[in-house]
Protein backbone atom coordinates (compact mmCIF):
# COMPACT_ATOMS: atom_id res chain seq x y z
CA UNK A 1 0.00 0.00 0.00
CA UNK A 2 2.78 2.46 0.94
CA UNK A 3 4.87 2.05 -2.19
CA UNK A 4 1.89 1.51 -4.49
CA UNK A 5 0.70 5.02 -3.64
CA UNK A 6 4.21 6.35 -4.25
CA UNK A 7 4.22 4.80 -7.73
CA UNK A 8 0.69 6.02 -8.42
CA UNK A 9 1.52 9.59 -7.41
CA UNK A 10 4.77 9.44 -9.38
CA UNK A 11 2.92 8.38 -12.54
CA UNK A 12 0.50 11.29 -12.15
CA UNK A 13 3.35 13.71 -11.53
CA UNK A 14 5.30 12.64 -14.61
CA UNK A 15 2.34 13.60 -16.83
CA UNK A 16 1.53 16.84 -15.04
CA UNK A 17 2.54 20.28 -16.40
CA UNK A 18 3.89 21.25 -12.97
CA UNK A 19 6.68 18.71 -13.45
CA UNK A 20 7.22 19.03 -17.19
CA UNK A 21 7.14 22.80 -17.64
CA UNK A 22 9.85 25.22 -16.60
CA UNK A 23 9.17 28.00 -14.14
CA UNK A 24 8.90 31.59 -15.35
CA UNK A 25 10.68 32.72 -12.20
CA UNK A 26 13.90 30.71 -12.01
CA UNK A 27 15.48 29.94 -8.68
CA UNK A 28 18.71 31.77 -9.56
CA UNK A 29 20.80 29.06 -7.95
CA UNK A 30 19.23 29.45 -4.51
CA UNK A 31 20.22 26.50 -2.27
CA UNK A 32 17.57 24.02 -1.13
CA UNK A 33 18.37 21.18 1.29
CA UNK A 34 16.18 18.05 1.09
CA UNK A 35 15.78 15.74 4.10
CA UNK A 36 14.24 12.23 3.90
CA UNK A 37 11.88 10.52 6.30
CA UNK A 38 12.36 7.77 8.87
CA UNK A 39 13.63 4.40 7.58
CA UNK A 40 14.36 5.79 4.10
CA UNK A 41 17.09 7.88 2.49
CA UNK A 42 17.97 10.44 -0.14
CA UNK A 43 16.77 8.14 -2.92
CA UNK A 44 13.18 9.13 -2.10
CA UNK A 45 13.96 12.75 -2.98
CA UNK A 46 15.81 12.34 -6.29
CA UNK A 47 12.69 13.24 -8.29
CA UNK A 48 12.16 16.43 -6.28
CA UNK A 49 15.84 17.35 -6.55
CA UNK A 50 15.74 17.00 -10.34
CA UNK A 51 12.61 19.14 -10.54
CA UNK A 52 14.14 21.88 -8.38
CA UNK A 53 17.28 21.85 -10.49
CA UNK A 54 15.24 22.39 -13.65
CA UNK A 55 13.60 25.37 -11.97
CA UNK A 56 16.98 26.95 -11.42
CA UNK A 57 17.48 26.07 -7.75
CA UNK A 58 20.55 24.39 -6.34
CA UNK A 59 19.23 21.29 -4.51
CA UNK A 60 21.35 19.43 -1.98
CA UNK A 61 20.66 15.95 -0.67
CA UNK A 62 21.31 15.22 2.99
CA UNK A 63 23.81 12.41 2.63
CA UNK A 64 21.44 10.14 4.60
CA UNK A 65 21.37 6.57 3.27
CA UNK A 66 18.88 5.28 5.85
CA UNK A 67 17.36 7.70 8.34
CA UNK A 68 17.61 5.43 11.38
CA UNK A 69 20.16 7.15 13.61
CA UNK A 70 19.41 9.23 16.69
CA UNK A 71 17.68 12.43 15.50
CA UNK A 72 19.81 14.61 17.77
CA UNK A 73 22.98 13.14 16.24
CA UNK A 74 21.63 13.46 12.71
CA UNK A 75 20.57 17.03 13.44
CA UNK A 76 24.07 17.95 14.60
CA UNK A 77 25.63 16.45 11.46
CA UNK A 78 23.11 18.24 9.24
CA UNK A 79 23.93 21.54 10.98
CA UNK A 80 27.53 21.06 9.84
CA UNK A 81 26.38 20.30 6.30
CA UNK A 82 24.14 23.36 6.37
CA UNK A 83 27.10 25.58 7.26
CA UNK A 84 28.97 24.20 4.24
CA UNK A 85 25.99 24.78 1.91
CA UNK A 86 25.44 28.37 3.03
CA UNK A 87 29.04 29.24 2.22
CA UNK A 88 30.41 32.72 1.66
CA UNK A 89 28.78 35.07 0.92
CA UNK A 90 26.02 33.65 3.07
CA UNK A 91 22.84 32.55 1.26
CA UNK A 92 20.26 31.27 3.75
CA UNK A 93 18.94 27.87 2.70
CA UNK A 94 15.38 26.65 2.11
CA UNK A 95 15.02 23.29 3.92
CA UNK A 96 12.36 20.81 2.80
CA UNK A 97 11.83 17.73 4.95
CA UNK A 98 9.54 14.72 4.63
CA UNK A 99 8.21 13.05 7.78
CA UNK A 100 11.13 12.81 10.26
CA UNK A 101 13.07 14.93 7.79
CA UNK A 102 10.65 17.76 8.51
CA UNK A 103 11.36 17.45 12.23
CA UNK A 104 15.07 17.72 11.42
CA UNK A 105 14.32 20.73 9.21
CA UNK A 106 12.57 22.42 12.15
CA UNK A 107 15.61 21.77 14.30
CA UNK A 108 17.90 23.37 11.71
CA UNK A 109 15.63 26.38 11.34
CA UNK A 110 15.45 26.96 15.09
CA UNK A 111 19.10 26.21 15.85
CA UNK A 112 20.59 28.16 12.92
CA UNK A 113 18.20 30.96 11.93
CA UNK A 114 20.90 32.91 10.10
CA UNK A 115 21.50 29.91 7.85
CA UNK A 116 17.86 28.97 7.13
CA UNK A 117 15.43 31.12 5.18
CA UNK A 118 12.36 28.86 5.15
CA UNK A 119 11.34 25.45 6.47
CA UNK A 120 8.84 23.28 4.60
CA UNK A 121 7.56 20.08 6.23
CA UNK A 122 5.72 17.27 4.44
CA UNK A 123 3.64 15.02 6.70
CA UNK A 124 5.95 15.66 9.65
CA UNK A 125 4.95 15.01 13.29
CA UNK A 126 5.73 18.38 14.87
CA UNK A 127 4.08 17.48 18.17
CA UNK A 128 3.40 14.24 19.99
CA UNK A 129 0.12 12.67 21.00
CA UNK A 130 -1.09 9.15 21.86
CA UNK A 131 -1.59 7.04 18.73
CA UNK A 132 -0.45 9.92 16.47
CA UNK A 133 2.12 7.71 14.73
CA UNK A 134 1.46 4.32 13.10
CA UNK A 135 2.17 1.61 15.74
CA UNK A 136 4.82 -0.13 13.61
CA UNK A 137 6.72 3.12 13.00
CA UNK A 138 6.51 4.17 16.64
CA UNK A 139 7.63 0.77 17.96
CA UNK A 140 10.52 0.62 15.47
CA UNK A 141 11.66 4.11 16.48
CA UNK A 142 11.45 3.21 20.18
CA UNK A 143 13.33 -0.07 19.62
CA UNK A 144 16.17 1.79 17.91
CA UNK A 145 16.25 4.28 20.78
CA UNK A 146 16.59 1.45 23.31
CA UNK A 147 19.39 -0.16 21.31
CA UNK A 148 21.27 3.15 21.31
CA UNK A 149 20.58 3.95 24.95
CA UNK A 150 19.95 0.93 27.17
CA UNK A 151 19.69 3.03 30.33
CA UNK A 152 16.59 4.77 29.02
CA UNK A 153 17.72 8.09 30.50
CA UNK A 154 17.18 11.19 28.38
CA UNK A 155 20.54 12.65 27.43
CA UNK A 156 21.20 16.42 27.37
CA UNK A 157 21.49 16.21 23.57
CA UNK A 158 18.08 14.53 23.31
CA UNK A 159 16.49 17.10 25.61
CA UNK A 160 18.03 19.97 23.64
CA UNK A 161 16.84 18.54 20.33
CA UNK A 162 13.27 18.02 21.58
CA UNK A 163 13.07 21.50 23.11
CA UNK A 164 14.45 23.13 19.96
CA UNK A 165 11.96 21.35 17.70
CA UNK A 166 9.02 22.19 20.00
CA UNK A 167 9.84 25.91 20.18
CA UNK A 168 8.39 28.38 17.66
CA UNK A 169 10.75 29.18 14.81
CA UNK A 170 12.48 32.58 14.88
CA UNK A 171 10.39 35.30 13.23
CA UNK A 172 12.79 35.65 10.30
CA UNK A 173 12.51 31.95 9.39
CA UNK A 174 9.41 31.13 7.35
CA UNK A 175 7.47 27.93 7.94
CA UNK A 176 5.11 26.06 5.61
CA UNK A 177 3.40 22.81 6.60
CA UNK A 178 1.96 20.43 4.01
CA UNK A 179 -0.24 17.66 5.41
CA UNK A 180 -2.87 15.16 4.32
CA UNK A 181 -5.87 13.82 6.19
CA UNK A 182 -5.35 10.62 4.16
CA UNK A 183 -1.94 10.11 5.79
CA UNK A 184 -1.88 6.57 7.19
CA UNK A 185 1.44 6.97 9.03
CA UNK A 186 1.17 10.31 10.85
CA UNK A 187 -2.04 11.79 12.23
CA UNK A 188 -2.51 15.05 10.33
CA UNK A 189 -3.34 16.94 13.53
CA UNK A 190 0.21 16.61 14.86
CA UNK A 191 1.59 17.96 11.58
CA UNK A 192 0.09 21.42 12.04
CA UNK A 193 2.09 24.46 13.12
CA UNK A 194 0.04 27.16 14.87
CA UNK A 195 2.66 29.76 13.93
CA UNK A 196 3.18 28.72 10.29
CA UNK A 197 1.20 28.37 7.08
CA UNK A 198 -0.64 25.04 6.87
CA UNK A 199 -1.68 23.54 3.53
CA UNK A 200 -3.79 20.43 3.00
CA UNK A 201 -3.41 18.00 0.08
CA UNK A 202 -4.85 14.58 -0.73
CA UNK A 203 -2.59 11.55 -0.69
CA UNK A 204 -0.85 9.03 1.50
CA UNK A 205 2.33 9.49 3.49
CA UNK A 206 5.07 8.08 1.27
CA UNK A 207 3.57 9.57 -1.89
CA UNK A 208 3.85 13.14 -0.59
CA UNK A 209 7.39 13.44 -1.99
CA UNK A 210 6.07 12.90 -5.54
CA UNK A 211 2.57 14.33 -5.12
CA UNK A 212 1.69 16.85 -7.84
CA UNK A 213 -0.41 18.93 -5.43
CA UNK A 214 2.62 19.17 -3.15
CA UNK A 215 4.76 20.32 -6.08
CA UNK A 216 2.25 23.05 -6.91
CA UNK A 217 2.40 24.28 -3.34
CA UNK A 218 6.20 24.12 -3.33
CA UNK A 219 6.32 26.16 -6.53
CA UNK A 220 4.05 28.78 -4.97
CA UNK A 221 6.08 28.89 -1.75
CA UNK A 222 9.37 29.16 -3.62
CA UNK A 223 8.06 31.82 -6.01
CA UNK A 224 6.84 33.93 -3.10
CA UNK A 225 10.38 34.11 -1.79
CA UNK A 226 10.36 30.97 0.33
Amino acid sequence: MVYSDYLYQLALLMRDPIYRERNDQPGAGHPVLLLPGFLVGDWTLHVMAGWLRRLGYRPYLSGIVWNVHAPERTGALLAQRLAHIVGEPARPVIVIGHSLGGVLARFLGAAGPLKVRHVVTLGSPLSDAPHAIHPFIRSTFQMLQKLRNRSGAVSPAQAHFAATVAAPLPTDVGCSVIFSQDDEIVDWRVCLDPYGSNYQVSGRHMGLVVNRAVYRLLESILNSGG
